[in-house]
């Protein structure tokens, strides 16, 4: 090679060198000075993360203070989207792991995908075993951590469950309507009952940690905290030992009576129990129930299959569900034709078994004699079909109706509770010529017969009719029921309490209520339809017994009754669907929930728990 062209060659690689040179120059003056601000928060964000810190949820305690929801510290398996590798084969070794399959996890994962730095709960209150398996494995799973997170706990399980309620992950539809109060992608709300009805106070404000991670996307130490704060306490008006003899003596009965051939198909009923002073409730029990601890975890397939069976185990029968109120309607029709002028309390009736104008038969008629003659106290403590038919008769579906509304049936009653309550219905002539056609809009005597005497098209919820025989007993006022006394910050100052709310007033005379409460104290007198369960009890109670029709099947019972008679303190509502009789499987039942009350019934029977909770003693 000539020299030339050796000197030509070392200068084409000078100015290479000088070109790359100059190349890398201008891209370290625009990494470090034009871009360093951008790619030094890069570099710690690779190095740094913001966890958030889940807050605990807000107690629901009962009057007395007894915890019924809480929240525990709990272990949950997660994985960090970005921190997955690509292949995908950290989530394959952990589907196996926990028995899942890796399509389960990539939908979850998903649905988080807009926040790939935070984690996704696979398991929520995680077994230890799988824990430690977990632990184990770390080097084979990146982008899996393991949590320590408050969860929902519920003490006593299927304890108040329909008034409790449950809770689960955010909805599409419910984030929409939170997010402006601060509600994110994978948060925990109530879905029903008390968990739904006051979110807003038991969420809490979520607090975060600044995390210092290793390659791997392991914790390696926190930089920085901001501590959560829990949410509030809501604290019932239900008094937990008279719920756990709610929820006791209406379970037992319901096993007692599907154990009988004759009652077999009673396997579901209601109690509630109120302060007619304040509306107040004291108790709600529904069967069947559920366990509300099962939904903490996140329901599967199965569960819920088993849950939403022909029973309906997770709607609550207190308000949910309207029937016909049968014979405890009848002291509405007594108020009715008292306070229009169609009755006194000395007017007489005779009962031969039959109706002598429509031919209806009174129930008595099946044990093949009738109820002879008696007053209007007389056929209230009877339960007789012949003096309310005439009664009916006498006022009119116009008034009847009129005096039902009155009584607050057929509008819902204004509990704050989710997921609501049905209206029930109060049917009259502008109700049938509304919804029926041709010759079947018209309103026939005997329609009005059958209303008289709680049949027919009425219902009623069990909250309604505790709602009106509420008004009975404290002279005709109509409250708005409560189910919170009052909602605590953690520090416990008051945020809002619980002021008695009249919705309405039934003017009952007193007059026309001493007859009709007299009526109401033979009924658990010697010889009244609820004398059985009440034989032997140290106070006046004041009661009415109900057997609805419910065609094709069996009939459904209702009770009804306030105590001390005189001076009333209590309400208690029970009911059992497709029970046959009020007498025979609704009144054994409130006479428990008096007896728990008034402190007069034994204790045997009850779960180990629900008698600790008896134990509290005295009156609510």
């Amino acid at each position: 090679m000539s020299a030339k062209k050796h000197e030509l060659r070392l200068r084409n690689l000078e100015v290479i060198t000088i070109l790359i040179f100059l190349f890398l120059s201008a891209r370290l003056w625009q990494i470090q000075i034009i871009s360093g601000d951008r790619y030094a928060t890069l570099s710690e964000g690779n190095r740094l993360r913001i966890v958030r810190v889940r807050a605990p949820r807000g107690m629901i305690l009962d009057r007395r203070g007894v915890p019924l929801a809480s929240s525990r510290m709990a272990y949950c398996i997660s994985v960090v989207p970005q921190e997955l590798d690509k292949e995908g084969k950290s989530l394959e070794r952990l589907a196996k792991i926990l028995g899942m399959k890796k399509s389960e996890l990539d939908e979850k994962i998903a649905a988080s995908y807009a926040r790939p730095f935070e984690p996704v709960r696979l398991v929520v209150d995680a077994d230890p075993r799988l824990v430690t398996t977990v632990e184990e494995r770390r080097l084979d799973l990146p982008g899996v951590i393991v949590e320590e997170l408050p969860v929902r706990h519920y003490p006593f399980g299927e304890f108040a469950s329909h008034l409790i309620g449950y809770i689960g992950e955010i909805a599409p539809a419910e984030l929409e309507d939170l997010s402006e109060k601060g509600y994110r992608p994978g948060d925990i709300v109530g879905k029903t009952g008390i968990e739904k009805t006051w979110e807003v106070y038991l969420h809490g404000k979520d607090g975060g940690q600044q995390v210092e991670v290793n390659s791997l996307g392991r914790p390696i130490r926190v930089l920085g905290n901001r501590d959560p704060v829990p949410g509030d306490s809501v604290i019932l008006t239900i008094d937990a030992k008279l719920q756990a003899a709610a929820e006791s003596a209406l379970a037992e009965e319901l096993d007692k009576l599907s154990k009988n051939p004759e009652t077999k198909n009673a396997r579901a009923g209601a109690v509630v129990a109120v302060d007619p002073r304040t509306g107040e409730i004291l108790a709600m029990a529904s069967r069947p129930g559920f366990d509300p601890n099962d939904f903490v975890q996140g329901l599967s397939r199965e569960k819920w299959k088993e849950l939403n069976n022909p029973t309906n185990p997770l709607a609550n029968r207190v308000t949910m569900f309207a029937y016909p109120p049968g014979s405890t309607f009848k002291v509405i029709t007594a108020t009715a034709a008292l306070e229009e002028g169609k009755v006194t309390p000395q007017d007489r009736f005779e009962c031969r078994g039959r109706d002598p104008i429509s031919k209806k038969a009174c129930w008595i008629l099946s044990k093949g004699r009738g109820h002879g003659v008696q007053d209007l106290a007389g056929g209230i403590k009877n339960s007789c079909n012949i003096v309310f038919y005439e009664l009916g008769r006498r006022v009119g579906i116009d008034a009847l109706a009129k005096w039902a509304r009155l009584y607050g049936l057929g509008a819902p009653t204004g509990i704050k509770l989710d997921p609501g309550e049905r209206s029930g219905l109060v049917p009259d002539r502008e109700w049938k010529s509304r919804n029926f056609k041709g010759a079947d809009r018209n309103w026939y005597p005997d329609e009005t017969l059958d209303v008289a005497i709680g049949q027919g098209a009425l219902s009623a919820t069990p909250i309604q009719l505790a709602m009106a025989y509420c008004a009975l007993a404290n002279g005709g006022w109509i409250y708005e029921p409560s189910v919170v006394l009052r909602v605590k910050e953690p520090g416990g100052r008051t945020l809002w309490e619980f002021m008695p709310r009249v919705r309405g007033h039934v003017p009952i005379s007193p007059a026309a209520r001493a007859a009709i409460v007299e009526g109401m104290k033979a009924v658990t007198g010697p010889g009244g339809t609820a004398a059985g369960s009440f034989a032997g009890f140290p106070v006046p109670v004041a009661g009415k017994t109900g057997t609805a029709q419910a065609p094709p099947g069996d009939s459904h019972a209702w009770f009804a009754a306030f105590a001390p008679a005189d001076n009333p303190e209590i309400v208690v509502l029970t009911f059992v669907e497709r029970g046959t009789s009020g007498s025979l499987a609704a009144a054994p039942i409130a006479r428990r929930v008096l007896d728990a009350y008034f402190g007069t019934g034994s204790r045997a029977g009850f779960s180990k728990p629900l008698r600790n909770l008896l134990d509290a003693g005295g009156r609510p």
